[in-house]
């Protein structure tokens, strides 16, 4: 632990180098500073802490949001069973029609023939 001799030292320490960076010329401090640039262009780069911590959260998140859609059940409902109305019955059992069911080959070909022309 620091006792107050200790902190009495270290003020004093301090004080003193203040002062003595205060007394230097321009020249110095030019080369003080251009030394300082050197230094800092030669240390590696690496990059900061962050910078891992934003890349391993991304590509967490990246990795849930796949595993949610691939585990993801899409329920598709299953086809409506035709309803019919009490009318249907009546056209269905007419004698009226009776040149469409003996046609009914010709009017399978003609829609054949239309969604081959539609694309």
């Amino acid at each position: 632990m620091n006792t107050p001799h200790d902190d009495d030292w270290i003020a004093r320490a301090t004080a003193l180098l203040d002062r003595s960076a205060d007394d230097l010329d321009a020249a110095t401090l030019s080369r003080l500073n251009r030394a300082r640039q050197v230094a800092l262009a030669a240390r590696p780069r690496v990059p900061r802490r962050w910078v891992w911590s934003a890349a391993c959260a991304g590509a967490a998140a990246a990795v849930f949001a796949v595993a949610i859609g691939l585990h993801q059940r899409v329920e598709r409902p299953a086809p409506a069973a035709p309803s019919f109305q009490a009318g249907d019955i009546d056209v269905l059992t007419n004698d009226d029609d009776v040149d469409l069911y003996e046609n009914l080959d010709f009017y399978a070909w003609l829609g054949a023939q239309r969604k081959d022309s539609n694309g």
